[in-house]
C-alpha cells in the first residue's frame, strides 16, 4: 500500500481472490472492505473450504464478477462467456475475436502477462515483454489483455509484491514488484 501511495494512485482495484492466498484469509477480506476498495469476486472468493464469519461471507457474495468502463473491463478469469484461463495467445486472440474491449484487465493467472490483438500471424495474438518499473506504452490502435500477476502467491518464481499501475492520461502500464512480505 505504501507503494501505491508513493506512485499517487487515484484508485485501486482488485481483481479477486481475496481468499486462499495465504493464512490472514478474514483479514484480507476486511481490509479491503474497510478501506473500500473496489473488487471483484474471484474463483476462490465465490467456492472455497474455509470457515469465515457470516459478514465475510455476505461480503464476499456481493462481490460483483466484473466491472466495465466504457471499453476497459475488469474481470477475474476472462471477459469471455466461456471462462478459460488466459494461458497463450491462442486463448487471448479468442477474447480479442469474442469481447469489444480495448483493454482487459484479468487476474486468476498470478503470472503477469500483456497480450496484444495485433500479430502477423492468423489466429493468435502477440505476447509482450513485461519490465518491471517501466512503463509500457498502449497503442491507441490496438487491444490488450493485461494479466496483472498476483500481489502474494506467485506462480513464477518473483517472490515480491507485485501490481499493475494503468495510468489512463499516458495510456499506459506499469509492472510493479516491490519487497514485503507475501502472506
Amino acid at each position: 500500500m505504501a507503494d501505491i501511495e508513493n506512485c499517487q494512485c487515484d484508485r485501486i482495484i482488485s481483481l479477486g481472490d481475496l481468499v486462499e492466498g495465504g493464512d490472514y484469509n478474514e483479514e484480507v477480506v476486511r481490509f479491503i472492505r474497510d478501506n473500500n476498495i473496489t473488487s471483484l469476486r474471484g474463483n476462490h472468493d465465490e467456492s472455497n473450504d474455509l470457515e469465515l464469519s457470516k459478514d465475510i461471507q455476505t461480503f464476499l457474495k456481493t462481490l460483483p464478477e466484473e466491472i466495465i468502463e466504457s471499453d476497459i473491463i475488469y474481470t477475474h478469469i476472462s471477459p469471455r462467456t466461456k471462462k478459460v484461463s488466459l494461458w497463450d495467445e491462442i486463448e487471448a486472440w479468442n477474447v480479442f475475436d469474442e469481447t469489444p474491449y480495448r483493454l482487459a484487465f484479468v487476474g486468476h493467472l498470478h503470472i503477469p502477462l500483456i497480450f496484444g490483438e495485433k500479430c502477423e500471424e492468423a489466429c493468435t495474438s502477440t505476447c509482450h515483454q513485461i519490465q518491471y518499473g517501466k512503463p509500457f506504452q498502449l497503442d491507441e490502435t490496438d487491444r490488450y489483455i493485461i494479466s496483472v500477476g498476483a500481489i502474494g502467491y506467485s506462480r513464477d518464481n518473483i517472490n515480491k509484491l507485485r501490481y499493475v499501475i494503468y495510468n489512463k492520461l499516458e495510456n499506459s502500464v506499469e509492472f510493479r514488484a516491490v519487497e514485503g512480505e507475501q502472506v
